[in-house]
């Protein structure tokens, strides 16, 4: 048999099964009769080509992750962060929307508040002194001798005395704006009298005719009466007709002066509850003419007693409604008084106030 030369540079083929050499062109093996037909394909090695492939992939993805470090860090995140924002998209930037504020309500600012001297009347009882006296209205003993012309502290029942009381007084009250008339000055006058006599005060009497707190003033004297409270149809004040021409001989007469009115209700003194009105009346001193007034001026004498404007009027009573009552659990006191009044034009256009009547006796009252 002849031996098969062997080829040095071919490497032989044998049986995967038995081991056996077999032919090149064999499709089995002699021995063991395995079917050379289907060998399995070898698996492909990774070479070291490959590897530096994967590693030369891998060095330049980390180059280009430092590089992306470094210039982040030396642009600030900001602006990093706005370079890798798209351009096309419109950055919105929040406007803040002013909230509405409440408009504060304006502070009410408290009326000023003033005095003014009240001047009473007080009938001398069996056991009062000067001293007594002051002290029960709150002034000194050389405000009433002033106010009556006392050389002494001699006083007898029956007189009777004007006592000047300071009260206090908002601008709101006492009638509002005062109404000017002129008066002329009589025999015995003093400016307390005649601010007791027209509802006037001693300090606008000074005021509006620029007298000083010590002024003297002398029958026949034009002094300026300011005076509040007063209804627009006293300041239209119907011309009375003249006196008729007198006999040779005769003089004529003036207007009449009428007697002080005489209080009727209520009583000196009188308690009347806080839910009831009170009724203020007297007695008619005649037929007024028309351009004569009833002149009620009511005065607090307490804390809780609430300042009253002059009142005007041609009836022979006037109302004091519940609105003007003290709270519950307090009381206020009153003093009050009426005159007669006459209103005569002047030849200026102007009208001028004279006393038709003394004034009344003065009463007190406790609402409460």
């Amino acid at each position: 048999m002849a031996q098969d030369r062997v080829n040095p540079g071919v490497a032989e083929r044998r049986c995967p099964n038995c081991g056996t050499r077999v032919a090149r062109n064999a499709e089995s093996c002699f021995m063991c009769g395995y079917d050379l037909r289907n060998q399995p394909q070898r698996r492909r090695r990774f070479s070291w080509i490959d590897a530096l492939l994967v590693l030369a992939v891998v060095a330049v993805l980390i180059f280009w992750w430092r590089v992306g470090s470094e210039s982040s860090q030396d642009g600030g995140g900001e602006a990093g962060v706005q370079g890798i924002l798209p351009t096309s998209i419109p950055l919105l930037e929040a406007t803040a929307t002013p909230l509405p504020t409440d408009t504060p309500a304006p502070t009410p600012t408290a009326p000023p508040i003033t005095s003014e001297t009240v001047l009473l009347k007080h009938v001398i009882e069996d056991g009062e002194t000067l001293l007594s006296i002051a002290i029960k209205y709150g002034i000194s003993v050389e405000e009433i001798q002033q106010a009556n012309g006392l050389t002494s502290e001699l006083i007898r029942v029956g007189d009777e005395l004007t006592v000047p009381v300071v009260r206090e007084n908002s601008a709101t009250q006492g009638g509002g704006a005062a109404s000017n008339f002129t008066y002329t000055v009589k025999d015995g006058d003093t400016l307390i009298s005649i601010a007791l006599k027209f509802g006037s005060t001693v300090e606008d009497i000074q005021s509006s005719n620029s007298l000083a707190a010590n002024a003297l003033i002398r029958p026949g004297d034009q002094l300026v009466i300011p005076v509040r409270g007063v209804p627009p149809e006293v300041l239209q004040a119907t011309p009375v007709a003249p006196p008729a021409t007198a006999l040779p001989g005769v003089t004529p007469t003036s207007a009449p002066i009428y007697g002080e009115p005489r209080l009727v209700a209520p009583p000196s003194s009188a308690e009347i509850a806080r839910t009831e009105p009170i009724l203020l009346q007297w007695a008619s001193v005649d037929v007024l003419k028309p351009n004569e007034w009833y002149v009620l001026q009511v005065f607090p004498r307490s804390p809780q007693a609430r300042p009253l404007s002059t009142a005007w009027t041609k009836q022979t009573s006037f109302r004091l409604g519940t609105e003007l009552a003290p709270v519950e659990g307090e009381l206020a006191e009153y003093d009050w008084l009426v005159s007669v009044v006459r209103v005569n034009p002047t030849t200026d256009t102007g009208l001028a106030l004279e006393a038709a009547s003394p004034p009344s006796e003065i009463r007190r009252l406790v609402w409460k």
